[in-house]
């Protein structure tokens, strides 16, 4: 990438989408900072985000942007106006990544609205790259990629999906640097198109559509409340034991009211730790792969429980809307099944019930049950059996 010989633009419009960016993300930077520092999904945030800015700079240093034949290129709108419905969604929603996704993107489309649209592809990168040091990001990454490894290719899903969050995150941010160095190249040949309103138009029509589609074809599903009675220590052949918490979930919860891990165990060697998270603010409670990622686990299924699992986890009566995952570590292979809610309805689904948590009280809460086997013997006995002796206790209707 080489110069371009025309006529400098005003240095303001080189620092407002900067500052545009910053003053929009400025709410978020402490949720922001705290994740990077307590987050094993999003501890190397920093790294994407420093990344990001020296791609920015560099393009803005060896293609300087000339002076714009209009005071706005038209077709920087309809990427404006999509990233503001985002941003205006996470406000009403309280979504903190949507915030701050919006905030990236609002300073991104500034800049194409005040520098050109063919500067703006160049410094796309460099959103992509913000974008990857966004917490929660790396853990939609995960179960995208879990998803479509299980649809496109079942028998390959175990061994592809244990892909860890960083491999996943670096692969998109090769990805995105490579692309930008493309189109770079085309700039430089003077071959990058100038895209119109009218295309920028129908993109941001149909990503809407498309993020509609994935929201209504996957709508959160509730259940009634579901809890371990904590006053039975031993129930049927299991005996159970208060353990330490691992520093890495007291990091991930620190905000948390209640936070305990206990362990059940039987005479013939089977083990079931159970862990429970309590909180006032529904924003402190975290997925399941958070916790299994920061103990070196990596993700191969996360999904709700479906008819072929509900006779093999016979919680009785009352059956909670839960999830069930499997990871693996070394030689080792974890079985779980956990669930969020409050007093009255459970779900797999955090991010719906954060969506929907006017419709309940607190305190809101996490469980996971957990078991682990080693070498040829498989956890999904032991968690069957727990789950079947355990005493349950259904919540307020």
């Amino acid at each position: 990438m080489t110069a371009v010989g025309a006529p400098q633009t005003r240095p303001w419009r080189l620092l407002a989408p900067a500052l545009v960016m910053l003053a929009l993300l400025a709410p978020n930077l402490g949720w922001i900072w705290q994740a990077w520092t307590s987050s094993p999904l999003d501890a190397w945030g920093w790294a994407f985000l420093l990344l990001g800015m020296l791609w920015w700079l560099l393009v803005l240093d060896l293609v300087p942007p000339a002076a714009p034949k209009r005071v706005l290129d038209p077709a920087g709108w309809s990427p404006l106006a999509l990233f503001a419905v985002a941003g205006v969604l996470g406000l009403v929603l309280d979504v903190r990544v949507a915030q701050a996704a919006a905030a990236l993107g609002i300073g991104w489309a500034a800049a194409w609205l005040l520098l050109g649209g063919r500067l703006a592809l160049l410094l796309a990168p460099a959103l992509v790259l913000g974008l990857l040091a966004l917490p929660t990001t790396g853990y939609l990454l995960q179960l995208g990629w879990t998803a479509a490894v299980g649809w496109l290719a079942p028998a390959a899903g175990l061994a592809a999906g244990a892909a860890g969050v960083m491999l996943l995150k670096a692969g998109v941010a090769l990805t995105a640097l490579a692309a930008g160095l493309l189109l770079g190249g085309l700039a430089r040949r003077g071959r990058l198109p100038a895209l119109r309103a009218a295309t920028t138009a129908y993109a941001a029509a149909a990503a809407v559509a498309m993020l509609g589609l994935v929201a209504a074809l996957n709508p959160p599903g509730f259940g009634p409340a579901l809890l371990l009675a904590e006053d039975e220590w031993a129930f049927g052949p299991w005996l159970g034991a208060e353990i330490p918490v691992s520093p890495a979930e007291r990091r991930l919860f620190a905000d948390s009211r209640k936070l305990s891990k206990r362990l059940y165990s039987t005479r013939d060697g089977q083990r079931v730790s159970v862990l429970l998270v309590e909180s006032d603010d529904v924003h402190d409670l975290h997925t399941p792969e958070y916790c299994l990622s920061g103990s070196g686990w990596s993700l191969l299924r996360d999904a709700p429980l479906t008819a072929a699992d509900g006779p093999a986890l016979a919680f009785g009566d009352a059956i909670p809307a839960a999830g069930a995952l499997t990871a693996v570590r070394g030689g080792q292979r974890l079985a779980g099944v956990y669930w969020f809610g409050s007093d009255t309805r459970s779900t797999d689904d955090l991010a719906g019930l954060r969506l929907q948590r006017r419709l309940s009280d607190g305190p809101w809460r996490m469980i996971l049950v957990t078991a682990v086997g080693d070498g040829d013997q498989r956890p999904e006995p032991a968690l069957r059996r727990f789950v079947r002796d355990a005493p349950w206790l259904a919540g307020e209707s």
